[in-house]
């Protein structure tokens, strides 16, 4: 299903010249929609969308999570809560408007034109571009979309509301699945999907998992929302680890795993927090599968489950559906029972996907997965999938945070610039210089323009 050709086609497209953490990042003038077709781009955008989770914007959610903490230069500022407007110009532009979201457009674009429309692809676009725009809100909360990626017919694009944004992802992911479940139009998908390999039916188990993600993070504001992702999940989401939408990495120094390519490129600067190995970790049978004993420094090593170079990164994972599902259950019929099989279920999963021994982890899951035997459900359910989501969803867990105050484990640092976990990124540089006026306008309809600012997701 990894067909190695187009993986190496697709990382060939990678760039050292990053401007912050230097990131190896796909460039988006290598390949252009009148030169190639979309069985060519559509490797590209699942390149860039899987590095994005691992790559900047993973690892600062990382370190405010208290996964990390930096030791040196920009590590050792992010941790104590300082970050600037120049640090996100790469995530803002490289990986995501004109990496990962302008491929998913400029296939759509192709897909969906009247000379050789494609709908398979069209579909798995949408699924992706989904995705996407998901990490992006979570990131910043108003962002361009409505007027983006039209070129020079507009330059100054205004931006979406976080309240849209979300609504556009449901949009697209409803139309994905539509298009999925269609008979074939055009060039069926092939051996290019690097993921699925072409496998239709997945792909509509993963549109249906990322809706139940995204309409938990607005359960918040929509009561019923809760619902709405439990009804995603039982319509049939992804069934097992197996099924889950990983992108497996090259294994080579250029196109490997972003965790191990950070290490590689300033090892030592960034370390595994004390507490996540000494406490939040204590007696899990997870731990070896994440750090070096005895060398918080390593956290990328061929023997680590995420610090391998072609270290698979899920656009979802099955064990976060599960964990979803469990949270969705407590927020409608509340029944202890029901969460507590979903919990148990999420942690297995996530002892499977790592390679964790069956007996170690069905001695682990019953201890810690029956939520009639503690006093605050929610932040039992919170810290298990706080552990569980360790490199593959560092903003997911992030998200969760800023959303509900769980885990409770996560205190703000002393003496850091702000005195709560930070809430948002800053708007880049780039932006604000080439498109200040659409800016300044999302910067007042958020509050402000600062990394204590609530989105409009997690606002009370």
């Amino acid at each position: 299903m990894k067909i190695f050709n187009y993986i190496t086609l697709a990382l060939l497209l990678f760039s050292s010249s990053a401007c912050d953490f230097e990131d190896y990042n796909v460039d988006p003038t290598s390949l252009s929609e009148d030169k190639v077709t979309v069985d060519l781009i559509l490797p590209k955008a699942q390149v860039q969308s899987a590095y994005n989770l691992g790559a900047t914007a993973g690892r600062y959610a990382g370190i405010w999570m208290q996964y990390f903490e930096g030791v040196e230069a920009q590590q050792n500022a992010l941790t104590n809560y300082q970050l600037q407007d120049t640090d996100v110009n790469n995530t803002w532009s490289a990986q995501l408007y004109t990496g990962a979201m302008r491929d998913c457009i400029t296939i759509l674009e192709a897909a969906e034109s009247e000379d050789n429309p494609s709908n398979h692809y069209a579909g798995i676009a949408k699924v992706l571009l989904a995705q996407n725009l998901g990490f992006a809100t979570q990131l910043w909360g108003d962002i361009p979309y409505t007027e983006a990626f039209q070129g020079v017919e507009n330059l100054n694009p205004s931006f979406d509301t976080q309240e849209q944004i979300y609504s556009t992802i449901q949009t697209l992911l409803s139309e994905a699945i539509t298009l999925l479940q269609q008979d074939v139009v055009g060039r069926p998908v092939g051996a290019d999907d690097l993921i699925y390999g072409g496998d239709l039916n997945a792909w509509v188990a993963t549109a249906r998992a990322l809706s139940a993600r995204y309409y938990m993070q607005t359960s918040k504001r929509n009561a019923n929302d809760a619902q709405l992702a439990l009804d995603q999940i039982n319509a049939g989401a992804i069934s097992s680890v197996a099924g889950q939408p990983d992108f497996v990495f090259a294994n080579t120094n250029n196109g490997a795993n972003p965790i191990f390519l950070f290490e590689l490129d300033r090892p030592a600067t960034l370390q595994v927090d004390p507490t996540f190995t000494n406490s939040v970790l204590a007696g899990d049978p997870r731990l070896s599968a994440y750090v070096v004993s005895g060398d918080r420094n390593l956290f990328a090593d061929p023997s680590l489950y995420w610090g391998r170079q072609a270290s698979p990164l899920p656009l979802i994972s099955y064990s976060e559906q599960k964990f979803i599902e469990a949270e969705a259950i407590l927020r409608t019929s509340g029944s202890l029972s029901a969460a507590s099989n979903a919990l148990s279920e999420a942690i297995l999963a996530n002892m499977e996907q790592l390679g964790v021994a069956t007996g170690a982890a069905s001695t682990y899951a019953a201890a810690n997965s029956d939520l009639t035997a503690v006093g605050d459900a929610f932040d039992k359910l919170f810290t298990e999938k706080y552990k569980a989501l360790y490199i593959q969803g560092m903003v997911e867990v992030w998200s969760d945070y800023r959303r509900t105050g769980y885990p409770s484990l996560i205190t703000p640092e002393p003496g850091a610039a702000i005195s709560v976990v930070p809430r948002r990124l800053l708007y880049p540089q780039v932006e604000k210089q080439g498109n200040a006026d659409a800016v300044e306008a999302a910067i007042a309809n958020q509050g402000g323009d600062a990394i204590d600012v609530h989105l409009w997701s997690n606002a009370n």
